[in-house]
């Protein structure tokens, strides 16, 4: 799945929820690497610029996102046009899919029958902010489990008991399981 990491919607790569609006997330990404002529992720440029999404929110925000195109087309390209592209990019990777546009919307923004409208943008789901949910999530875990097996081994309370009874009723669940087989 680390092939995906960058063109996987929030809702779906963090809570395995597929909305109809999962794939907008990803044609975004593919434009904007399309536009910048680059990779979603590249781990041999500075941190602050290894993924493009993050590259490309902190571009329009400073209002440079020209900076963004293609550098080996050598200047030689519409601006506005590659802009605007790039923000049509941006609008389909929000956060929540509610404010990402449908396809034909995204269709029309592209052809130019419909004005590219960012006066609502908001910050893209970042695959940094996915990374540390999952950082902090495993940690969690791991402090959890060794709560856990602390609280079983020293405690003796009536709750101890009953942890005690709910697991050995699933080991013997497992064991009766497997003997069957």
């Amino acid at each position: 799945m680390v092939c995906f990491r960058g063109y996987l919607a929030p809702e779906y790569a963090i809570g395995g929820r597929l909305t109809r609006k999962a794939d907008i997330y990803s044609f975004g990404v593919l434009l904007i690497e399309i536009v910048s002529g680059r990779c979603n992720t590249n781990s041999r440029l500075p941190i602050e610029e290894q993924f493009i999404l993050e590259r490309t929110w902190e571009l329009y925000e400073r209002k440079e996102l020209v900076a963004l195109v293609d550098t080996s087309l050598n200047g030689d390209f519409d601006a506005e046009q590659a802009c605007k592209f790039l923000k049509i990019g941006l609008l389909c990777t929000q956060e929540s899919p509610k404010c990402r546009p449908s396809m034909s919307t995204v269709v029309k923004m592209l052809t130019g029958e419909m004005e590219v409208d960012d006066s609502k943008m908001t910050k893209p789901a970042l695959i940094s902010d996915f990374m540390d949910l999952k950082v902090r999530h495993k940690q969690e875990s791991i402090i959890d489990t060794r709560n856990s097996s602390s609280y079983n081994t020293s405690s003796s309370t009536s709750e101890h008991q009953d942890t005690t009874v709910i697991s050995a009723a699933t080991s013997t669940f497992t064991t009766q399981h497997d003997h069957s087989m």
